[in-house]
């Protein structure tokens, strides 16, 4: 994985953008990937897929934003999403805390979050379940990258604009 883009997934929520990663000449994106393995009805985890979509664009993206509530799974550099439930916010506890999807993440901001990829989680840990040890080890450079690039100025958080720029001024396909 020499280069990656970054690129909106998801720019219509009233409070949250949301980037994913698209590898060098792949024909989607990693958040894509994600959703795409889950999207034929008879998979055994396609409602929960729709429950995490759900999660993602109307509950971070219009209602809350990306608070500190939905990103409580830290995987070393990145998080993973669903967060813990907790009782304070419905929709996170109606989610249960067996929820077998983990998909990575990096949230910028209140406002800017980066989708990567995961899958089902069925160890106690994610390098320990087959399905997702791959895509957390992935999330763990896309983060480091990203973070990186945060660092030395090549690419910046609006908060404002809800959105990544990268020097130039571009924000909607940003090479890293």
């Amino acid at each position: 994985m020499n280069t990656f883009e970054l690129e909106i997934w998801d720019d219509e929520g009233e409070k949250c953008t949301f980037y994913t990663v698209r590898k060098e000449d792949a024909t989607l994106s990693e958040t894509d990937k994600f959703f795409t393995r889950y999207e034929n009805d008879s998979h055994e985890f396609h409602e929960k897929a729709n429950e995490l979509l759900v999660l993602i664009q109307e509950v971070i993206g219009d209602t809350y934003g990306a608070t500190d509530d939905f990103f409580d799974r830290y995987e070393n550099k990145a998080q993973a999403l669903p967060p813990i439930p907790k009782k304070s916010i419905e929709e996170i506890a109606l989610l249960g805390k067996d929820f077998p999807l983990r998909l990575y993440c990096l949230r910028l901001s209140e406002s800017v979050v980066v989708l990567f990829n995961g899958g089902f989680k069925n160890e106690f840990t994610a390098q320990q379940s087959k399905d997702v040890s791959f895509d957390f080890q992935e999330a763990q450079v896309f983060a480091q990258r990203i973070l990186h690039a945060l660092d030395d100025g090549t690419i910046e958080v609006s908060e404002e604009l809800r959105n990544i720029k990268d020097f130039t001024g571009a924000n909607d396909k940003i090479l890293i």
